[in-house]
């Protein structure tokens, strides 16, 4: 059975996400490495970067979410994977822009900087990259058409954790700011049941 390290806070629960949609059997070993001196020597001799997730299947160790989701999709596929290399073409180039455009470490520390110059900048970086992805939901309820997919899974959970209530990271509601396409497409794959799932998850 495959095995996902990390709690359902923080990016591991992009993968938790990911393994309940796609039905796939795991089991979760909700290190916490902070606290444990065991968790941490567990983490540290499966990830150099000593950092949650990390997912083994059958004596394969992969980090980085966006990794381990691509590779299940890959590996398990099923309705969320597209069949077609146009739509799978699409599904990575999301996954991707989500971790380049959204996830970005130095804008998140920004937002909370102390210079008001500096956090102004910082929002407003990430509403341009969030008007990005309204516009390209205008005309479609979900990023790669008519079907939910791995890559609605991959850029929700990227902007949004299953305890954040549906709000962008946890304080920004895209309808207050004039992303009504993006609001709409949050709250269809946020209400899902495995957000719920996962938010219950230690």
């Amino acid at each position: 059975m495959l095995a996902l390290y990390g709690s359902s806070q923080g990016r591991p629960s992009r993968s938790l996400i990911a393994l309940e949609e796609m039905g796939v059997a795991y089991r979760q070993v909700p290190l916490k490495p902070w606290e444990s001196p065991a968790d941490a020597a567990t983490l540290a001799a499966l990830n150099p970067n000593a950092r949650v997730p990390v997912l083994e299947d059958d004596g394969l160790v992969i980090w980085e979410s966006m990794a381990i989701n691509l590779y299940l999709g890959d590996r398990y596929g099923g309705p969320l994977w597209p069949t077609e290399p146009r739509d799978r073409a699409r599904l990575y180039q999301w996954s991707l822009w989500s971790q380049t455009s959204i996830d970005v470490m130095a804008r998140h520390r920004a937002r909370f900087s102390d210079d008001p110059e500096v956090k102004a900048k910082a929002e407003a970086e990430r509403l341009a990259a969030l008007a990005i992805l309204d516009a390209s939901l205008k005309d479609s309820p979900y990023l790669l058409g008519d079907a939910f997919s791995l890559a609605d899974v991959n850029v929700a959970a990227t902007l949004v954790e299953p305890w954040e209530n549906g709000r962008i990271d946890g304080n920004l509601d895209p309808a207050e700011h004039g992303l009504p396409a993006l609001a709409a497409w949050l709250t269809r794959c946020t209400s899902r049941p495995s957000w719920a799932k996962v938010r219950a998850l230690p």
